[in-house]
């Protein structure tokens, strides 16, 4: 298997403003966007539904002029794709230091993961640059609580319910798709292929680092047949990748299905990510 190198034209990196290169959108991003970030909610935040938290938003200070502009409340569905709740605030209020702003979880709300993401503007000298966008952690919001014999807290859902916390939504790995291959699609040995993600712009994955192609082993942990492609590129909402299909020898299976596995990065925890491709064939020349 070979990545094409003249496919690094067409690695995309899509972003709220221009297309840039990857080296460009990382330089934008520490330039304007770092130093900032949401320390509460925390990992550790349990809330009820209906009950009052509060958002905190810090940054490091320095020569640009930050404004919060925009406060929204979203949860993570089952299927791990993130889900607007609500606008909790809109307005204008210049970032010092730090600054919280009260919330209610709406009482409807279903137990599960949620996040409060920000809109940040930038100024220098006047003139306008790039906006951000930072999210808190996930945390979890239960329907009921009560008080147990012991004085401690007991909650209508076990905070370990993966059915309602899923690991590793809670991590940050959620809200990115690959769309391509397409299921069922059958792909010839010396074929150029797409490989095509898609990524929510309220997704906590960041990086891009690997790109393998599995063999498909039913009732069986899957073969890995090859690395397409390893790095560490930024990408914005979407990227695509140009492979090559060359196989190792021996390891061609036309009976077999094929995924490929992308290793990505969440900006709330070190561990990566892993999203796979639809299923698909792949058939002698």
């Amino acid at each position: 298997m070979k990545f094409s190198l003249a496919a690094t034209s067409a690695l995309v990196f899509a972003t709220l403003f221009s297309v840039v290169k990857a080296d460009e959108y990382a330089a934008i991003q520490k330039e304007w966007c770092g130093g900032l970030s949401v320390p509460f909610p925390s990992a550790s935040t349990v809330v009820v539904a209906g009950s009052s938290t509060k958002v905190t938003v810090s940054r490091v200070p320095n020569s640009h002029v930050k404004t919060v502009t925009g406060l929204d409340l979203y949860s993570v569905d089952k299927k791990g794709k993130p889900k607007y709740v609500q606008n909790i605030w809109a307005g204008s209020y210049k970032l010092n230091k730090s600054a919280s702003i009260p919330d209610t979880i709406p009482k409807a709300s279903a137990a599960g993961l949620y996040y409060y993401r920000v809109w940040v503007s930038n100024s220098i000298n006047g003139m306008r640059g790039p906006d951000c966008i930072e999210t808190s952690h996930t945390f979890k919001v239960t329907s009921s609580s009560h008080s147990n014999a012991d004085g401690s807290i007991g909650y209508a859902e076990a905070l370990t319910d993966a059915s309602y916390y899923h690991p590793d939504f809670f991590r940050g790995c959620f809200g990115l798709t690959v769309d391509s291959p397409q299921e069922g699609q059958t792909y010839k040995l010396g074929e150029h292929l797409r490989i095509t993600a898609n990524r929510d712009t309220s997704s906590q994955t960041d990086n891009l680092y690997k790109v393998t192609l599995y063999k498909n082993v039913e009732n069986g942990e899957a073969e890995e047949i090859d690395a397409v492609w390893q790095g560490n590129e930024i990408f914005g909402d979407a990227f695509t990748l140009k492979d090559h299909l060359v196989l190792p020898d021996g390891k061609l299976d036309e009976a077999a299905d094929y995924f490929y596995k992308l290793d990505v990065g969440s900006n709330k925890d070190t561990e990566l990510c892993s999203f796979n491709s639809k299923l698909f064939k792949i058939s002698s020349a």
